[in-house]
């Protein structure tokens, strides 16, 4: 059997035809999961014009995570990974299909979203913890990279084009349909990936900690997660990003409505500009790669998304302050596109938002990677989105909540607040253990084709 090593060329990630199929089965499965979380938060919002409505949607889609994540974790290290894959995307395009009779009813979208989101716990783990043995654990940051450009550009296909395209002519049903396709063509590609969840070079895997004992069961990867200081604040990090996130994609109607006097459906003011900071985030973070740890990529990440938020809430100051401080022509840009100069300042609010967003995600799934053990990767994965999500649970409903009292502004500026506190204290308080690296060089392992390692 070839090593991981073996597999990847010094030519490089995409000179690899496995590779190549995985990313397809991505763009595919992406494409696929953002046309229906679009569809379904767009009719909802439009029927019940309610956030605490479109936070229960949000709540649908993350409580699977909290209850089944860490299960699921340990049945990714146990089974098959690429069959395991191609039963998740027949079982979700079952669920897309079951929409066409049931999408009329409110309650009815609620449970298939939950059980949309329940089988898809399965999907991240196992596509994770399968990456190391399909390019080796020295291509891992740039993998991760490739996966995230695929993430952003199903982003922008589901949510951006095709989603909003047939809402607007035919509506709601073939865009289940399509979905229904893309998640089987997804599965399917994925059982024909050769060297997804293969073994891992022994050299390259990272070593066990002195006297540590053998860890199985349910809550190894949380075992994980508390003995490793890198990992622990990766992990926080990336669950307040994430949390934040999950209360922009709910308050993102709301906000195009009642801030910038649109229609919900032209959130794609929002998603567009952000998509195209996240491109540039991919471009950039192997350049910083060279200079910056991940997980200072990570608290970096971190930093300028509160400050993207901030910048939001802000909105029409900092649209004021841009034309009267820098002399850029915002009301110029109205009288040509016909759009408002505070719809432009939130279009260029947007570009780090999405930026931060993408370095935090790689920056983070590199560190899980470079430092976990390959045998327990499924639940580290699992534990982390578990964690993230239970975290999330309380304030997503609080979010919904205040923002139908107080408004959006207020949300968003109080919630970024909080997060930074969160995160200041998280590296007050984190543990002080770090796993040992392997002798002659630093423990989080070689960045993304050759670069400067550091800990946190």
């Amino acid at each position: 059997m070839s090593t991981a090593s073996e597999r990847t060329r010094p030519a490089g990630l995409l000179s690899e035809p496995q590779f190549w199929r995985l990313l397809r089965a991505k763009l595919a499965t992406q494409v696929g999961q953002n046309i229906i979380l679009y569809t379904v938060l767009i009719v909802v919002v439009e029927r019940t014009e309610s956030s605490m409505q479109s936070t229960l949607l949000v709540l649908a889609m993350t409580l699977p995570s909290v209850i089944l994540g860490v299960p699921a974790g340990l049945v990714v290290d146990w089974l098959p990974k690429r069959a395991l894959l191609l039963l998740v995307g027949l079982v979700r395009a079952g669920v897309c299909l079951a929409l066409l009779q049931y999408g009329t009813s409110l309650r009815d979208i609620y449970l298939l979203v939950l059980l949309f989101a329940a089988v898809g716990q399965l999907q991240g783990p196992a596509e994770s913890a399968g990456l190391p043995g399909l390019v080796g654990r020295g291509h891992l940051g740039s993998a991760n990279a490739y996966l995230i450009l695929v993430i952003l550009a199903a982003q922008v296909a589901g949510m951006v084009i095709i989603a909003p395209a047939f809402l607007k002519t035919v509506g709601e049903n073939p865009l289940y349909v399509l979905s229904g396709i893309l998640l089987v063509l997804g599965g399917i590609t994925y059982a024909r990936t050769s060297g997804l969840g293969a073994p891992v070079d022994q050299e390259e895997a990272p070593p066990p900690e002195a006297g540590a004992p053998r860890r199985i069961g349910l809550w190894a990867g949380l075992d994980v997660i508390r003995s490793d200081r890198t990992i622990y604040l990766a992990m926080v990090e990336l669950t307040l990003a994430a949390f934040l996130m999950k209360s922009l994609v709910v308050l993102t109607p709301h906000y195009t409505r009642d801030i910038l006097h649109l229609a919900p459906s032209n959130s794609v003011f929002i998603a567009t500009p952000s998509a195209v900071g996240a491109l540039m985030g991919l471009a950039l973070v192997p350049l910083l790669a060279w200079f910056i740890s991940p997980g200072r990529l990570v608290t970096a990440g971190l930093v300028v998304f509160i400050a993207g938020l901030v910048g939001l809430g802000y909105v029409y100051f900092a649209a004021d302050a841009v034309q009267e401080h820098l002399r850029l022509n915002l009301s110029g840009i109205e009288d040509r596109l016909g759009i408002s100069s505070v719809v432009s300042m939130t279009m260029l609010l947007a570009v780090p938002l999405g930026l931060a967003f993408t370095v935090v995600s790689v920056g983070a799934r590199t560190v899980f990677n470079r430092r976990s053990p390959p045998e327990l990767q499924g639940r580290v994965f699992a534990t982390q989105s578990a964690v993230a999500d239970l975290a999330s649970v309380p304030p997503l409903l609080i979010v919904g909540a205040v923002a139908d009292l107080t408004g959006v502004r207020v949300v968003l500026l109080v919630t970024a607040g909080l997060c930074a506190l969160a995160a200041v204290a998280a590296h007050l308080a984190s543990p002080g253990q770090r796993r040992p690296g392997p002798p002659g060089r630093a423990a989080v392992g070689p960045l993304p084709e050759g670069g400067i390692a550091r800990e946190h």
